[in-house]
């Protein structure tokens, strides 16, 4: 008997696939270290977890990890720049720019949900919260290879739609930032916190639906604002799988 997939499984299986050819023995590597400290910070907290104990858990060399990385900070950069590359692999597609801005930006948001609110991003989020004062390094890599990263991303697709006649912007990037609100509005922080947020394939598509038609209404040309409102059901265009 078949399985019936959901938008948040397809998403999933498509963050694990972005790159479909196999890995070489660097890459295998590299990705087995970033594993091996993803769990580790998530379990002991970025201050407490050593690099040893990262070579502990992944095998390898303590060399060859500071070739890869340089530092804990260098290895926690990676670690989220990944993640950060997860959710904005909607820009990796070669036909992004043709395809209708409501159907690319509700890819987006779905794909910006399931990283944000999984269960490591969350982890990662409450040790890097806890611990920002302590190590300022954490917050700082933190913000510049996620957030300001991905806004960046973000600002750079909706330039080029605006070029196009397609949206009405005084600042990108000011526009990126309100469309990363309007998805991620609550969520991540209730999730943090262990507050309802939106968690079923269904909620999940109804929150990114309306975060894209508020975007579209506010910064739509008028036929674009015209089309907004309808959004039937949009789901990403991603590998099955959940």
């Amino acid at each position: 008997m078949g399985t019936t997939e959901c938008p948040i499984g397809k998403a999933f299986s498509a963050l694990k696939g972005l790159a479909h050819s196999k890995p070489s023995r660097r890459e295998a590597r590299r990705d087995a270290i970033m594993t091996a400290a993803t769990q580790l910070f998530v379990e002991k907290g970025y201050g407490a977890t050593s690099l040893n104990d990262v070579v502990r858990l992944s095998g390898g060399s303590l060399s060859t990890l500071y070739d890869m990385f340089g530092s804990k900070a260098g290895l926690f950069r990676a670690i989220v720049t990944q993640r950060c590359e997860m959710m904005t692999g909607t820009f990796e597609d070669p036909d992004i720019y043709s395809r209708p801005i409501a159907e690319a930006l509700s890819d987006l948001g779905m794909r910006c949900m399931s990283v944000l609110t999984s269960d490591n991003t969350v982890a990662v989020m409450r040790s890097v919260s806890s611990e920002a004062l302590q190590f300022p390094e954490l917050a700082q890599v933190f913000y510049e290879a996620g957030p300001l990263r991905g806004r960046a991303r973000v600002a750079g697709y909706l330039e080029e739609q605006a070029r196009r006649g397609i949206l009405t912007l005084d600042s990108a990037e000011e526009a990126a930032m309100d469309f990363c609100q309007l998805i991620i509005r609550d969520a991540q922080m209730n999730a943090m916190m262990g507050l309802p947020y939106p968690k079923t394939p269904d909620a999940i598509q109804r929150h990114v639906n309306r975060a894209v038609g508020c975007f579209l209404r506010a910064y739509g040309t008028a036929v674009q604002t015209q089309a907004a409102p309808a959004l039937p059901g949009l789901l990403p265009r991603m590998a099955t799988g959940r």
